[in-house]
């Protein structure tokens, strides 16, 4: 939900913002350049297949870089906990904007320009607004740096380790300005039918990002305990500023296919004709959204910089360091399916409710949920039961001490994959019928409850239980805003009632074989660590090529159990998905 679109980045903001059309041509005219939208010859499914190849890229070398960082600087320690604060506080900021101002206003109004004889004048009036708009936040921002940081960090932080705080944030700040050019050409290009680049530009920052904490591990070594002097401008330079560089290529590189697509831009000052005006109340709406977030986000930051302060324990108490990498690992799965699943949707889905093809618009939406729930489901299952070998496999950098205090918050934020995913498809939908409020008011459910259940447990809970109680919290709100999701959904699709019970019974169906095979996969990777005496606990010991090993077992086992099971319950959509893998691995 909202608070899930508050980490993202090229590792974390993968949240690739839904496309506006799955299909137009740019075509050029000896008097009039004008741009054609043409009508989507593919399926939702197989477009979401496609993303999904592109993300996967994306998370692999996102992955290497996550292992990477926490060589560098580890996963708790002032180091730790600073640079995830500080590189998390650009991503926060940009992540708002881009649901509170791009992907309600600017974005929606690219599918608009297309239809339009003058649409190559009109994107680039789009362009240069965005990028005005993103000079100007993005200054601000670096001005305000130290202001900033005040509130998401907490306040038993001295004022050195504030420093290295501020060092690492006013780094990372650029970054606000290249996600948003990265988001605005992207989304042309997809909505020209030009998914390569954008789907995998993200890897170019990935690897830039890469080589910089492989020279600063050649260099430094590992520097989680190191002195706060150690920090200047060189260790500074390859690690926030390596990873800004690769965030910079990566929205840069999307100017080369634009070009080939005929869009060659051109500075255009004017705000007449973008159509702008019709979307101010969405405006308005997802703004309100921002600022709920900018305050969940601020409290989620402040308890988990403060837990390991407040147990007196810096390197053993779960802490932001441990909060993020939980999140870079719950994200995979969030980004691989529902993102992919929602980019490819929203096109058809947004073409329909602009004809007022209510019913199709309400077919294909809960065909996608269908999807969505079967994947997420699974991943749940597998997520919580056997989180610390999967942290283990993926972040072989990290000790089994470490990722016993990861794999707190990412048991919690595991449970939260289905809801907050259908929440991002229930929220792209609202967004086509320009319908902000409702957006608002779900958010606004669910922020309230976390606040409640997150401030609730550092009243009850030790500082050791927070991290895991914010994750908890998320999945915990966002379940229980559902229901009224559902009410709002209605508002919008009357007819909704037969495709809502099928969607149920999907649900009951996938949850039936979710249990039993994380039940039967719990009991043969329990008696297969014993045989090979693997201790899981946070003294034992389990080597990275044992956890892969684990990992993959557990993973047969699950997926022949929980795909059986389904089969065997005539769930169509396991079908669907072994046809669209099936033809994705013969066309290659």
């Amino acid at each position: 939900m909202s608070t899930i679109s508050t980490h993202e980045s090229a590792d974390k903001l993968v949240d690739m913002p839904t496309q506006v059309s799955s299909s137009a041509r740019l075509e050029e005219s000896p008097e009039t350049p004008t741009m054609h939208p043409q009508h989507a010859n593919t399926s939702v499914r197989k477009n979401s297949l496609i993303m999904a190849v592109g993300t996967a890229a994306s998370r692999v070398t996102g992955q290497i870089r996550s292992i990477l960082l926490a060589a560098a600087i580890g996963t708790t320690g002032i180091a730790a906990n600073a640079y995830q604060t500080g590189s998390t506080i650009p991503q926060v900021i940009f992540t708002l904007i881009s649901g509170g101002i791009f992907n309600a206003v600017l974005v929606p109004q690219i599918v608009r320009t297309l239809q339009h004889h003058d649409a190559k004048d009109r994107l680039n009036k789009l362009i240069t607004l965005a990028m005005a708009l993103l000079i100007g936040i993005t200054a601000t921002m670096m001005f305000l740096t130290p202001l900033i940081t005040r509130l998401y960090v907490n306040p038993n932080w001295d004022s050195q380790q504030r420093a290295l705080v501020n060092a690492f944030t006013l780094w990372c700040m650029p970054q606000i300005f290249f996600y948003g050019v990265y988001l605005v050409l992207g989304q042309i290009l997809a909505a020209t039918g030009r998914f390569g680049m954008y789907a995998w530009s993200s890897v170019f920052a990935n690897v830039i990002s890469c080589a910089g904490f492989t020279v600063f591990i050649v260099l430094f070594g590992n520097a989680s305990r190191r002195p706060l002097d150690f920090w200047n401008a060189q260790t500074l330079a390859l690690t926030a500023g390596s990873w800004t560089l690769g965030v910079a290529v990566q929205a840069l590189v999307l100017f080369i296919p634009l070009m080939k697509i005929g869009l060659h831009y051109r500075i255009r000052w004017g705000l007449r004709g973008l159509g702008l005006r019709s979307m101010g109340r969405v405006a308005a709406w997802s703004l309100a959204i921002t600022a709920i977030d900018l305050v969940i986000g601020m409290i989620t930051s402040q308890i988990n910089t403060g837990a390991p302060h407040a147990a007196g324990d810096l390197y053993n108490v779960a802490g932001n360091g441990s909060y993020q990498y939980a999140y870079s690992l719950f994200i995979l799965p969030y980004s691989l399916i529902a993102v992919s699943i929602t980019t490819a949707a929203f096109p058809k889905l947004a073409q329909s409710i602009s004809k007022h093809r209510i019913d199709q618009a309400q077919h294909d939406l809960f065909s996608s949920l269908r999807l969505v729930v079967l994947c997420m489901v699974f991943f749940s299952a597998a997520l919580i039961v056997m989180p610390l070998p999967i942290i283990r496999a993926l972040l072989p950098s990290v000790n089994l001490h470490d990722a016993a205090l990861i794999s707190g918050p990412l048991i919690g934020l595991s449970v939260a994959l289905l809801p907050a995913s259908v929440f991002l498809l229930a929220q792209r939908t609202f967004y086509a019928f320009e319908d902000g409020r409702s957006t608002f008011l779900v958010a606004l459910v669910q922020v309230s409850v976390q606040c409640v259940l997150m401030l609730l447990s550092v009243v009850i809970m030790p500082p050791q239980w927070w991290a895991s109680a914010v994750g908890w919290s998320i999945a915990l709100s966002n379940a229980a805003a559902m229901p009224y999701l559902f009410i709002r959904l209605r508002r919008r699709m009357p007819h909704m009632h037969h495709d809502a019970l099928t969607l149920a019974r999907t649900l009951l169906y996938s949850l039936l074989a979710g249990c039993i095979a994380a039940g039967v996969c719990w009991i043969v990777l329990h008696e297969l660590m014993a045989i090979w005496h693997i201790s899981a606990s946070a003294a034992g010991v389990m080597s990275w090529v044992q956890a892969v090993v684990i990992c993959i077992i557990g993973s047969v086992v699950m997926i022949v159990l929980y795909g059986g099971i389904l089969h065997l319950c005539k769930v169509p959509e396991v079908r669907t998905l072994l046809t669209m893998v099936k033809q994705k691995l013969l066309r290659r």
